[in-house]
């Protein structure tokens, strides 16, 4: 049976936001390794009856519960008391701990505070975790009923909020502890990532409906980002081998019904993956942008210089009456009415040939026309339009698209750019 883990982060400045929770995540991912699996994520505040609450839930629903925070001398450290508290367990004073603090402000050359002398207080039964640099060692503790489930236990440790004070006591002591007294480590959390453009999230689990259920193994989890969607596969395994020979049925079922959909496997995103269909580094490839601003050409900038040597000429122009302007007489275009469908693909055809052959390039891509800022802030509902992409390339007849594209503003124009990216790699795949 796979372990179950609760992170709680103890703090008013979590809590409000002034801080931002890094120790949750870190933990998640330590636990993993030891083949935990970290269910719950809570974050409570400097309130005594709320810690005592959050307390009382963690253990009655997991396994193991790793808590960070409370446990400076001052008033609002509250985290000692509140375990007490919450198992009815008396606090004593650990003479150890006290020792470890006295010499820490003794190497200072400093007195101690009296208020130190709470943090050498432990709840009754409990086991010190040592903290070689900071005054405040962490608290192991193994709850049971009648404050957990029936016949089940659950252990707490209980670490300081700093960041590094906690990963040395939790590399250096409780690793240690879960290995040898727990048995845990001989496997671990792997993970392996899916990524699909294209396509709605909902789209996606209808095309796959027995990969998303809970109870499976391994478990396939889907999320979102920028329009980018990531399958997420995940096993529990002795090695990396296992894991891979687990996985494959599971990633050749996604292959079969996703097919080109797919653009990558790992830590790729969809500019990585376009780069990657480009059969020669020295490829020449420009890009036209007709709007509000230069999405694509951002994208293509992130990448290294190396990566994209042949990135030759990019172009971005506020309207297609810019784009007219900008384009020699001798040009045939001749750019008039951007509500004509017709013609913006006719425009932006010519344009992106007309690019390709000036300026000697094997691929130039065309993309608009891109909405302004402001209207799609000022929209009342998510804005949705017809946005035409076209792609010349050397020696082939110009190919092109035109997609109804809407979202959030924040993620809007990453998908238009995202959507262009797309067009260009799958054109380079299916025609060489």
């Amino acid at each position: 049976m796979t372990l179950r883990a609760e992170i709680i982060s103890i703090g008013d400045e979590i809590t409000s936001g002034q801080r931002l929770d890094t120790n949750s995540k870190w933990i998640s991912e330590k636990l993993g390794d030891l083949g935990i699996k970290t269910a719950f994520h809570t974050t409570v505040g400097d309130a005594m009856q709320d810690n005592i609450d959050v307390f009382r839930n963690a253990v009655r629903r997991a396994d193991l519960v790793v808590a960070t925070g409370g446990l400076g001398p001052t008033a609002d450290d509250l985290t000692r008391e509140a375990m007490a508290l919450a198992f009815e367990i008396p606090l004593e004073i650990r003479q150890e701990a006290l020792e470890h603090i006295e010499s820490l402000f003794a190497l200072r050359k400093r007195p101690m505070p009296e208020r130190n002398r709470s943090q050498a207080m432990f709840p009754a039964g409990s086991r010190m975790i040592d903290n070689p640099h900071g005054t405040a060692p962490g608290i192991d503790l193994i709850v049971s009923s009648p404050h957990t489930l029936e016949g089940r236990t659950s252990r707490i440790f209980s670490l300081p909020g700093v960041p590094a004070e906690m990963m040395q006591m939790f590399a250096e002591t409780i690793q240690p502890r879960l290995i040898q007294e727990m048995g845990l480590g001989s496997k671990r959390w792997f993970y392996h990532s899916v990524k699909v453009f294209g396509i709605g999230e909902s789209d996606v689990e209808k095309k796959l409906p027995d990969l998303i259920h809970r109870d499976r193994d391994p478990i396939v989890g889907i999320t979102v980002s920028k329009a980018t969607i990531t399958l997420r596969i995940a096993a529990l395994c002795s090695n990396e081998a296992e894991f891979q020979s687990k996985i494959e049925p599971t990633i050749q079922q996604i292959h079969e019904q996703l097919g080109q959909l797919i653009f990558g496997e790992g830590e790729i995103d969809i500019d990585s993956a376009t780069q990657a269909s480009l059969t020669d580094g020295a490829t020449k490839l420009g890009v036209i942008e007709i709007g509000s601003g230069a999405w694509i050409q951002k994208y293509l900038a992130d990448l290294s210089s190396q990566a994209w040597t042949g990135l030759q000429a990019g172009r971005w122009f506020p309207s297609l009456d810019h784009l007219s302007a900008s384009i020699p007489s001798g040009f045939s275009a001749d750019l008039v009415d951007p509500n004509a469908s017709d013609e913006i693909t006719n425009k932006l055809s010519n344009a992106a040939e007309h690019l390709r052959h000036q300026l000697d390039l094997d691929l130039c891509l065309a993309a608009g026309v891109y909405p302004t800022h402001q209207s799609v802030i000022s929209s009342k509902s998510l804005p949705t339009s017809d946005f035409t992409f076209a792609l010349a390339r050397r020696g082939k007849p110009v190919q092109h698209t035109t997609v109804s594209l809407g979202a959030h503003p924040d993620v809007l124009y990453h998908r238009l750019a995202k959507t262009g990216l797309n067009f260009l790699r799958l054109e380079l795949l299916q025609h060489g």
